[in-house]
C-alpha cells in the first residue's frame, strides 16, 4: 500500500508539473510570460484600431513590450494596457500611434516627449493625432488613376495601329531614299567623266581651277552617298528586328497577346485603385489618430 501511495503521489506531482509547464508555455507563446516582469502603463484612444492582446510595442523601431489588454470604456474611449520592459524609461508626455499593414498585423509605436519626469507604473499616455487614412488613400487613388489613364492611352488600339502603319511605311521610304542615293552616285560619276573630258582641253589656270572644283564636288557627293547608305543599312537592320519581334517594340507590334495582357492589367489596376479609394477599409483595417 505504501508503495502504491508513493506511485500515486508521484503521478499526481508529474501531472501538476505538466499542467504548470503547459500554462507557462501557452502564455509564453502568446507573448505574455507568467513570470516575466515589466512596467504596466495605459494608452487612451478614441478608437482601438484593431489592436488585440499580444500585439507588439515599439520605440524607435525596437521591440520594447506588448499589449496585455484592450478594453472599451465609453462610446469614444478605448483603454489599452501595455507592458513595457523594466529598463525602458519614457517622458511623461510620451504619445503613441497605431500602425498596421494590409495583412492585419498591428503595432503600437511610442513617440517620446520632452519632459524631464518619467512615466511610472499605472500612468496613462494618449494617442497622437494623425492624418486621416481615407484622405491619404484618396490622393493616392487620384494619382494612380491619372497614371493608368496615361498608360491606357499609350496602349490604346489606335496607338498600336499607328505603330503598325509607321512600320509599314518606313521600308517604302527607305527604298525611295536608296533610289535617290543611286541617282546621286550616278550624278557624281557624271561629274567625274566631265572632269576627265576637260583634262584633254587646252590647259590654263582657269581650267585647272574648274577641274579642282569639279573633283572636290565629286568626292563630296561620293562621301555623302556612302554615309547615307550606311545610315540606311542601320535603319533597315532596326526595322528587320522590329518586324521579327525582337525587343520591346517588336513584341508590342507583333505579339497581340502581349497587348491584350497589358490591357487586362491596366483594367485590373484601375478597378483596384477605384476600390481602394471608395472602400479603403477592405485593404487597411486600422484608423490612425
Amino acid at each position: 500500500m505504501e508503495i502504491r501511495a508513493r506511485n500515486v503521489a508521484g503521478l499526481g506531482l508529474m501531472v501538476l508539473v505538466a499542467v504548470g509547464v503547459f500554462v507557462w508555455g501557452l502564455y509564453y507563446l502568446l507573448g505574455d510570460p507568467v513570470l516575466a516582469g515589466g512596467t504596466q502603463i495605459y494608452l487612451a484612444l478614441e478608437n482601438g484600431g484593431g489592436l488585440k492582446r499580444g500585439d507588439r510595442v515599439y520605440l524607435n523601431g525596437v521591440d520594447v513590450g506588448l499589449v496585455r489588454r484592450v478594453s472599451l470604456e465609453g462610446p469614444r474611449r478605448v483603454v489599452v494596457e501595455l507592458r513595457l520592459e523594466e529598463d525602458v524609461r519614457l517622458p511623461r508626455d510620451t504619445r503613441a500611434t497605431i500602425a498596421g499593414d494590409v495583412f492585419g498585423a498591428h503595432t503600437v509605436d511610442l513617440v517620446p516627449g520632452t519632459e524631464m519626469a518619467s512615466l511610472s507604473r499605472g500612468d496613462t499616455i494618449y494617442g497622437a493625432p494623425m492624418p486621416e487614412l481615407t484622405a491619404t488613400l484618396g490622393v493616392l487613388g487620384d494619382q494612380a488613376r491619372r497614371l493608368l489613364d496615361s498608360v491606357d492611352s499609350l496602349l490604346s488600339p489606335q496607338a498600336v495601329r499607328d505603330v503598325h502603319a509607321t512600320a509599314a511605311v518606313l521600308p517604302a521610304s527607305a527604298e525611295e531614299l536608296r533610289g535617290a542615293f543611286r541617282e546621286l552616285h550616278l550624278a557624281a560619276a557624271a561629274l567625274r567623266r566631265s572632269a576627265e573630258s576637260l583634262e584633254g582641253a587646252e590647259p590654263g589656270p582657269a581650267l585647272a581651277s574648274a577641274l579642282k572644283e569639279l573633283e572636290g564636288s565629286a568626292r563630296a557627293f561620293s562621301a555623302a552617298a556612302q554615309a547615307l547608305e550606311q545610315s540606311l543599312g542601320s535603319l533597315a537592320s532596326v526595322l528587320a528586328k522590329v518586324d521579327s519581334g525582337a525587343g520591346t517594340l517588336g513584341l508590342l507590334v507583333n505579339d497581340t497577346s502581349l497587348y491584350r495582357d497589358l490591357q487586362q492589367a491596366v483594367r485590373e489596376m484601375r478597378a483596384l485603385a477605384a476600390d481602394v479609394r471608395e472602400r479603403p477599409g477592405r485593404y487597411v483595417t486600422i484608423k490612425l489618430f
